[in-house]
């Protein structure tokens, strides 16, 4: 799954979870998009490993999920 799914599961932002991807907390792998040569990829994460990071409790900070009030 791309970041963009897996962070409707974990509840994040995709950016988010391309940070954790390199920070080494969620493990993914590279799938190189054709045409693009090496600049061109793209993060491949499987569902067991976005549940394995969403059931993580969170100890601080912003809750998971829940959408900021726009004033």
């Amino acid at each position: 799954m791309t970041p963009k799914e897996a962070a409707a599961i974990i509840g994040c932002s995709p950016q988010h979870v391309r940070t954790l991807i390199r920070q080494g907390k969620i493990k993914a792998r590279q799938v190189s998009m054709p045409g693009f040569g090496s600049a061109g990829y793209i993060y491949d994460i499987s569902e067991k490993e976005a549940a394995r990071v969403a059931a993580i409790p969170q100890l601080g900070g912003y809750p998971r999920g829940r959408k900021r009030r726009s004033v």
